[in-house]
């Protein structure tokens, strides 16, 4: 439970960025050359080697009409809201006025309640994929609250009230964070919540990141890109399978002293 508290406060203070990179050029580069990707990278790791698989473990038909369900409520959530993810540009054509910078922040607001149900999610299966999916989260958040501190700046806010603004509407992750956890109480259903994390991500990922990076055609681009992906990638799932070993070990060692404790008794 801390665990993803204090991973929800790191990625609510995020939305404080915005002040310190918006409108610098040399960072918008790197964002799209390295940050992105390896966030991408991060996400897909977790999603094919860890949510998905608890998903289809607790129930393989039902796990994969909540990987589904994820997917496809967020898909609708996107297109009802309108500002799910606006990146950049977009989100500025969009949004220069104060009625679309609302918008922006009570959609901003659903998006960081399901990132407070997928960090608490991967904490519930183990401190390290929480810990990846927090890393992953956190490097896509980062370019997110640049732009949408824009987009309230553009529309007429002072930058005290748009960091305020900003911060108010990531600040709803707490809510997603204290529901999943909530629902964790009811029983063996775990797989519910992993299979409506990995369907929100792969959304995410196929729908807002990936055709992000896919605006510039450059072949030199393209490939600078697809390797940070792919490192991005390896290490987490280096560090997922890592922790397996590691709380593997652990809970075999856990078991067999709770064995030995219960033949002491019995003597």
């Amino acid at each position: 439970m801390f665990e993803s508290l204090i991973a929800a406060f790191v990625i609510s203070l995020l939305s404080l960025t915005g002040v310190f990179f918006f409108g610098k050029k040399s960072y918008q580069s790197s964002l799209h050359s390295i940050v992105i990707p390896i966030a991408i990278g991060t996400f897909l790791g977790v999603i094919f080697f860890e949510l998905i698989p608890e998903t289809l473990e607790g129930s393989e038909f039902y796990g994969a009409c909540a990987l589904a369900f994820g997917f496809l409520s967020f898909y609708l959530l996107a297109h009802i809201l309108r500002t799910y993810h606006h990146h950049h540009e977009d989100a500025h054509d969009e949004c220069r006025h104060s009625q679309g910078a609302s918008m922006l922040l009570w959609g901003d607001a659903v998006h960081n309640m399901a990132d407070g149900v997928v960090i608490t999610t991967a904490f519930l299966i183990n401190p390290a994929v929480g810990i990846a999916t927090t890393i992953g989260i956190a490097l896509h958040e980062i370019p997110q609250e640049i732009a949408e501190y824009g987009v309230f700046v553009q529309a007429g806010y002072s930058r005290k009230k748009a960091l305020m603004y900003n911060f108010f509407s990531a600040s709803s992750i707490f809510i997603g964070v204290f529901g999943a956890l909530l629902f964790s109480q009811l029983g063996d259903y775990l797989w519910i919540l992993t299979g409506i994390a990995a369907g929100n991500l792969l959304y995410i990922v196929a729908s807002d990141m990936i055709p992000e990076l896919n605006q510039t055609t450059h072949k030199s681009y393209f490939f600078q890109t697809f390797l940070s992906t792919l490192v991005g990638l390896v290490a987490i799932v280096t560090l997922l399978t890592w922790s397996h070993e590691y709380f593997g070990h652990a809970d075999e060692e856990h078991q067999t002293e709770n064995a030995n404790t219960v033949e002491l008794l019995k003597e």
